[in-house]
Formats: structure tokens, C-alpha cells, sequence
């Protein structure tokens, strides 16, 4: 099975996989089109979770969901926005800081 593309069970409803790597799950189309568009995988992101030194900021508009800065195991402060899914954390997006970004986990952390 591909699971890049949506698949149609009993021919109406699109099946949409959703990954379960530790605490994490995520959307596998949703990580194949963030990887593409910002270079940074759900895996890494979920892997950079686990800094110590990670900062956790309230999303404004989306007041469910929370903003992480926290180091990748590749050298990068990404920007992972995540939400509460049950017992697992369901990561929406990633993308790298920007510079504004790095400086607020450097100066936290």
C-alpha cells in the first residue's frame, strides 16, 4: 500500500495514515508536504521533543495547539507546532526557527 497517496475505502471515504512514532503521531501526508515545503521531517521534529531545553509558547490563534522551540538531534532549532490527541502528542507542522526564534530559545535555555 502507498501510503503518499489517499486511498478510497469502499470506494467513499479517503484513507489518510497516521503514524505513531512514541508519544507522537502525525499525519503521514501532512509530513510528506511539510518535509517538502520546510526540509524538516515529523520524525526529527518528534526527536527534538525530547530537548531538555526546549521552550513551550501558547498559539494565539489556535489556542489548542502549542508552539515548541527545541534543538533537533541534527543541530537545528526547529519550530514545532503540536496538539493533544488523546495520550499521544499529534504534531502539526515543523519548519527551522527563524532568527527571532533562535534567539528566544537561546536566551531560555
Amino acid at each position: 500500500m502507498d501510503l503518499s497517496t489517499p486511498e478510497k475505502i469502499d470506494g467513499t471515504m479517503p484513507f489518510v495514515a497516521t503514524v505513531i512514532f512514541g508519544d507522537f503521531e502525525w499525519d503521514s501526508e501532512k509530513a510528506s508536504s511539510n518535509r517538502k515545503k520546510h526540509q524538516v521531517s515529523f520524525a526529527e521534529a518528534a526527536e527534538a521533543m525530547r530537548d531538555p531545553l526546549s521552550v513551550d509558547f501558547e498559539d494565539i490563534e489556535h489556542p489548542e495547539n502549542t508552539v515548541t522551540l527545541a534543538m533537533s538531534p541534527r543541530d537545528r532549532i526547529l519550530y514545532v507546532v503540536t496538539t493533544e490527541r488523546g495520550d499521544r502528542v499529534r504534531i502539526i507542522s515543523a519548519r527551522v526557527s527563524t532568527s527571532h526564534e533562535r534567539h528566544l530559545y537561546e536566551e531560555d535555555a
